[in-house]
Parts: C-alpha cells; sequence; structure tokens
C-alpha cells in the first residue's frame, strides 16, 4: 500500500488552478487554545462563529538567487494558501488563522455545515470535446 504522508489537501482531478478544499465564505466555531490542550476535550463551545474572507499569499524562503547580488532571496507566491483571513460575525474581529486548523476543524465537525468543495474554474484558453453524436 502506498501512503502520502503530509500531501497536500486540494480538489483532484482536472485542476489547473489548484483549487483547495475550504470555501470562501465557510462558517467555522473556532476554539480557543485551552480546548486543544484539554486531554479529554469535551464538547466544542459553538457560540462565536467566524467566517473565512479570504486567503493570503505566502512566500517561499530562499525559493531564488539573485543574479546582481549573488544571495538568495524569498519570493512572494500567489495562490499558496497558508493563511487566511476570517472575521468573527459575532463581534467582527479580523484575524489570521492557518489553514491546517480549519481542516482540523472541518474534520472534527466544528462548522456551520459540512464544507463541500469549491466550484472548478473554467478556463477561457481550454477547448471541450465534443460529445459524440450518433447519426
Amino acid at each position: 500500500m502506498m501512503r502520502q504522508y503530509y500531501a497536500q489537501r486540494r480538489q483532484g482531478g482536472d485542476n489547473p488552478k489548484g483549487v483547495g478544499v475550504i470555501a470562501v465564505g465557510s462558517i467555522y466555531y473556532l476554539q480557543n487554545d485551552g480546548y486543544w490542550r484539554d486531554r479529554f476535550r469535551g464538547t466544542p463551545i459553538r457560540r462565536n462563529p467566524w467566517i473565512v474572507l479570504a486567503f493570503l499569499n505566502g512566500v517561499v524562503a530562499a525559493s531564488r538567487r539573485s543574479a546582481a547580488a549573488g544571495k538568495w532571496e524569498d519570493v512572494y507566491v500567489s495562490r499558496r494558501s497558508d493563511l487566511a483571513l476570517v472575521r468573527s460575525l459575532r463581534d467582527g474581529r479580523i484575524r489570521k488563522i492557518a489553514v491546517r486548523t480549519l481542516i482540523l476543524h472541518d474534520d472534527l465537525g466544528m462548522c456551520k455545515e459540512a464544507t463541500a468543495y469549491p466550484t472548478l474554474p473554467r478556463l477561457s484558453g481550454r477547448k471541450l470535446p465534443l460529445p459524440l453524436v450518433a447519426a
């Protein structure tokens, strides 16, 4: 059996844009640090809903070598989606949170409703095959 440890979670199939498993607009009940440190955890608190606003671009450290200086430099990469912006529906606070934390909340059922895969974007330059019609 082949196993992929720490595999990236994104929608499979024909997915050239790398659409992930969390949609913008998903509502989660985020738990504080004390909940995760508790040994038996108990029931989660479902009084503080948070909505996902956007995903931030990521920094790839030392990914390119500068031709002028000869040193390694960091590069901003779009669609990396390591961090997400979430807003509290209770009091309007905005904070950054790791996407892996949202995936953990999704796996444990601490969301308003089950998160479905986002729809794949329609690429304008790609032609779809025509269906075969029997004559």
